[in-house]
């Protein structure tokens, strides 16, 4: 098989798969005695400052760790405090199962808007009409568009966010171990990412940052026992219930090694432009991208008609070709195409998918 979907999955180390395993061990050995209990919170706690470090986030407290992206959006939408006729702002790039997510509150009065980022006034100029026309209580989007991998403009939009007194909550699902992120330029509202995506760690992990006023909002306040001092905010509110600290050791490890591994490598690029001239050869197929950043290791295309289509579902089945098949929304009823890669996917691989379509038969 040629693997070509980290977008969705990505393998993880051997070395990852060692410390799930060792911390297991460990911990059985005492689980929850008192010294269990401090090794589960030394655990948890050193996790949670690895993750910090790499994401340049100074406060490690403000990391809540969940099972998986779709629970940190449930969560942290569940928290707000929505009155009937609240308007929430998100796009059609979003993920199915936070689009789902979204679509719940609509049972609760709240007023859904989904922006296309493909506007023809252009994506900030809608985006900022929208605030403009409707008083907006949230806005939810995609740091990396899991649809073609462009980058949106967070800082514009926090800016606008701030503005117009609307929360701002970030699925980071394809950003986080894939582009660059610093929490020091960084602070939304909410920031969510999964541990087994770009960060290539285990499955059932992923973490929930969260700013001080969110939590002060909408999380559960610590008791000072002083009447001069405020009650403060509990970022621990924000995880639910009995962690398990192998997956946690794991991610943590996965996200120690994607540090060292350095936040850019120029050759994801360079596999990025091979494919978009592979696929330029074929006159039924249109490369999915905008005006703006894309992130180095994704590239979509939609078949612009059925023959090409077909062409490709051959070509995949053929060479067992492992990549992501969606409907685009601008394209609803034609076949699109998500092909990624990772600084781990294997060369060879990639060479034999792309020596795949360097002989096109349709044209």
């Amino acid at each position: 098989m040629l693997y070509l979907n980290p977008a969705g999955l990505s393998p993880f180390h051997p070395d990852i798969q060692e410390e799930v395993t060792r911390t297991l061990e460990t911990f059985s050995r005492v689980l929850y005695s008192e010294a269990g209990v401090k090794l589960y919170r030394e655990t948890i706690q050193q996790a949670r400052e690895t993750i910090a470090s790499w994401l340049e986030l100074q406060d490690a407290q403000r990391l809540a760790f969940v099972s998986n992206t779709t629970t940190a959006c449930s969560l942290t939408l569940a928290r707000i405090n929505w009155n009937p006729g609240d308007t929430l702002l998100t796009t059609t790039h979003e993920n199915s199962t936070i689009l789902h997510e979204i679509d719940t509150l609509r049972n609760r009065g709240i007023r859904v808007l989904s922006l296309d980022p493909d506007a023809t006034t252009g994506f900030l100029p809608a985006l900022e009409q929208i605030l403009n026309e409707h008083t907006v209580r949230a806005i939810v989007i995609s740091h990396v568009s899991h649809l073609d991998g462009r980058i949106f403009p967070l800082a514009t939009i926090q800016a606008l966010a701030r503005t117009h007194r609307a929360l701002f909550l970030v699925d980071g699902a394809q950003a986080v171990g894939h582009i660059p992120i610093s929490f020091r330029q960084l602070d939304v509202d909410a920031y969510f990412f999964p541990g087994h995506k770009w960060c290539a760690g285990p499955m059932g992990t992923g973490a929930l940052i969260l700013n001080e006023d969110f939590v002060r909002a909408f999380g559960t306040p610590v008791e000072t026992h002083d009447q001069h001092e405020p009650d403060q905010p509990d970022w621990t509110s924000f995880e639910l219930g009995t962690q398990n600290i192998g997956l946690i050791a794991g991610f943590a490890k996965a996200c120690s090694m994607k540090h060292q591994e350095g936040s850019h490598n120029p050759a994801l690029d360079q596999i990025r432009e091979e494919w978009k001239t592979c696929l330029q050869r074929y006159h039924g197929v249109k490369i999915l991208e905008w005006d703006g950043p894309h992130a180095s290791g994704i590239l979509s295309m939609v078949c612009l008609d059925d023959t090409t289509g077909q062409l490709m579902q051959a070509m995949a089945s053929t060479h067992f070709l492992a990549w992501k098949t969606f409907s685009h929304p601008s394209y609803p009823s034609k076949l699109s195409i998500r092909i990624s890669w990772a600084t781990t996917t294997s060369q060879t691989d990639i060479r034999q998918a792309l020596a795949c379509f360097s002989s096109p038969k349709h044209g």
